[in-house]
Order: C-alpha cells, then structure tokens, then sequence
C-alpha cells in the first residue's frame, strides 16, 4: 500500500537503515538494463557504467538519502517536540496554573529539546546530504557528458577523463 500523499516526504521510520552498498528496492536505473541491446554502438560505453561508475553513484546516492532522511527526523522531532511542550503550557494555562507536574513535564520537554537542538547544530546532516548528492548527480552528469563525447571527453582519452574525473569527485571523505 502506498503512504498517504501527505506523509510521502515523512521521514522514514527511525529503525530504517539499509546497507548503502546493497541495492535497495526504490532504486531506479540510470541506464535500463537492456540498453545494451537497444543501443549496441553505446555498448561499451553502457558497460563502463555498469562496471567502474554505477557503484560510487549509488554508495554516494545511498548516503545522501540516509542523511536526507537523519535530516528530516531530527527536524521532526524538534517540531514534535515543540508541540508537546507548547501543549502542556496550553493545558497549564487552561487549568488556571499552578499544577507542578504539568510545569515539570514542560520543563523536562523543554530541556531535551534545547539539549536535542544543541546537538542538531553540531550533526551538519543537512551539509552531509547536500554533499553527497551533489558529488552523486555529477558522476551521472559527467558519464552522460562522455556519452555524448562532449567537452573535455571529445579526444582520444575521453575514458581516461571520465575516470579521473570520477576520481576526483568520488575521492572525497573516502566516498569510493
């Protein structure tokens, strides 16, 4: 069954943490699997993807969706968090005031959440999937740019380039 329209973006639960070197069943094909057939004079080229680059793209498309996904609960349960405090201060000031355990509770909620928001700052998930998305969507790009021989991969060594290229991007924080 499909996730309401509304909850598609959700983060995913807490518990969810796949392999970032497995396949993972939402994960869509850059190049069909029977382009190959389909394209016989990009054959070569097909298997060059298949072989050397399909791999880093999806170590780098993986993390960035686990850090995408940490994002989004840290974000949700600072919301979440917000709302149960701002709640209990409601429910005191209903009441007239004066119940301690409601103040307790308000204040216990308040003071995770200012020790979670604390922690929050320092995690730079955000920056972490901006990151790996962006070097995974430039390997993609760099391969559809040596399919079409352009620019830098026009010569002779256009492989080499592409996997110099490649190198260099997926180099990072030893994203290999």
């Amino acid at each position: 069954m499909a996730r309401p329209a509304l909850l598609v973006r959700f983060p995913k639960p807490f518990w969810w943490r796949p392999d970032p070197d497995t396949p993972w069943p939402e994960d869509w094909p850059v190049v069909p699997t029977d382009a190959e057939t389909l394209y016989p004079r990009l054959a070569p080229d097909l298997r060059v993807w298949q072989q050397e680059l399909e791999h880093r793209f999806r170590r780098l498309d993986h993390r960035a969706e686990l850090l995408q996904q940490r994002f989004w609960r840290q974000r949700t349960t600072l919301i979440l968090g917000g709302l149960v405090a701002t709640t209990l201060g409601a429910v005191q000031t209903a009441q007239g005031g004066g119940n301690e355990y409601l103040a307790a509770a308000q204040a216990l909620v308040t003071g995770l959440l200012t020790g979670v928001a604390a922690l929050l700052g320092g995690s730079r998930a955000q920056e972490g999937y901006l990151d790996a998305r962006l070097r995974a969507e430039r390997i993609k790009s760099e391969f559809f740019l040596y399919l079409a021989r352009a620019g830098d991969y026009a010569g002779a060594d256009g492989l080499d380039r592409l996997r110099l290229t490649v190198d260099d991007i997926a180099d990072v924080e030893g994203a290999r």
